[in-house]
């Protein structure tokens, strides 16, 4: 729990706390004669006055704890700086992607009842993920990133799957994404990592990037867009090339 989460754990805790002594207090005053004609006067002041605490606690906090899912504009647009995506990996642990900012980062976006996606993941070796079907007649992007590119994803990149939808209309749950990381052998520790993407993601625009893959420069600027059935850019003639230059210029 982070410390904002904390602080508003604390504020609702601290409130009904002080509902609890109010209402303990009330029966207490409510029992005795010389006392019963305060008692709904001392009641009223002090819910009056916890209420008062608890909105101007709540006003230095925020409304919500939680932080938000992307920031910046989503979908990303290439050329421009890429959105930084807030989200739990396959550990359940929280990520912000521009943590990568100053590495080059493959984004690749899937649903785990794409049959492209499950190819790409690694289907033709590993076999399908959750009882759905891998596309034939298609490699993994791993063994693409080797033959066009000439990198190793993890090492020579840093590789981000962000895993959209778990079913034909919804995001994945966590057990979902965990699974499918094992599955596929996504190695966090090597700069494999999937991201469990939310509802506030979606649309029907992100559903037709699905699959897809962004190229992130250094500068965490989106340097090359192969989305969807009808790619801005094609993966193997333009993005994969793109990213092989890239790595290679650096470690020169």
């Amino acid at each position: 729990m982070n410390q904002r989460s904390k602080l508003v754990f604390l504020v609702a805790a601290g409130a009904v706390s002080v509902v609890m002594l109010v209402a303990v207090g009330s029966v207490i005053l409510k029992s005795s004669p010389l006392q019963k004609s305060t008692a709904g006067a001392s009641t009223a002041e002090a819910l009056s006055g916890a209420k008062r605490i608890v909105a101007q606690l709540t006003s230095l906090i925020g409304p919500s704890s939680r932080a938000p899912s992307v920031i910046g504009n989503w979908p990303p647009v290439e050329g421009e700086r890429f959105p930084d995506l807030v989200l739990p990996d396959q550990n359940g642990e929280l990520v912000r992607l521009s943590d990568f900012e100053g590495q080059l980062i493959l984004v690749e976006y899937a649903a785990v009842p794409c049959h492209g996606c499950q190819a790409f993941a690694g289907g033709k070796d590993c076999g399908a993920f959750g009882g759905y079907q891998v596309q034939p007649g298609l490699d993994s992007i791993e063994t693409y990133a080797k033959q066009f590119a000439n990198v190793r994803l993890g090492e020579d990149v840093v590789f981000v799957q962000v895993l959209l939808y778990g079913n034909a209309s919804g995001p994945p749950t966590a057990q979902q994404v965990a699974g499918w990381a094992e599955h596929f052998g996504m190695d966090r520790e090597n700069r494999q990592i999937v991201l469990q993407g939310d509802s506030s993601l979606l649309s029907q625009e992100v559903f037709d990037m699905i699959p897809g893959f962004h190229l992130i420069d250094r500068q965490f600027t989106l340097r090359s867009d192969s989305c969807g059935h009808h790619p801005k850019r094609d993966l193997y003639r333009d993005l994969l090339p793109l990213l092989g230059k890239l790595a290679s210029a650096s470690s020169n």
